[in-house]
């Protein structure tokens, strides 16, 4: 059972927008949205429980991403 689901939007976004975002179906297909975007995003964890979105990825192209907890 998934805990959690992901979803991606620029950095450049102040605040998480669940419309605006791209919902992904696992981390590996947030990544490869993130990397559509052509432009330097956030990954958001979104709890399926409820609750709010906590940014978790900022994947980078110099490494494949910065982990969970390291967003500014």
């Amino acid at each position: 059972m998934l805990t959690a689901t992901f979803a991606v939007q620029p950095a450049s976004w102040s605040k998480f927008d669940e419309h605006g975002c791209d919902w992904a179906t696992d981390i590996n297909h947030a990544y490869r949205l993130a990397k559509a975007w052509g432009e330097e995003c956030i990954i958001w964890r979104v709890p399926n429980s409820g609750g709010d979105a906590v940014a978790g990825v900022r994947p980078s192209p110099i490494t494949e991403s910065i982990g969970f907890g390291h967003c500014a």
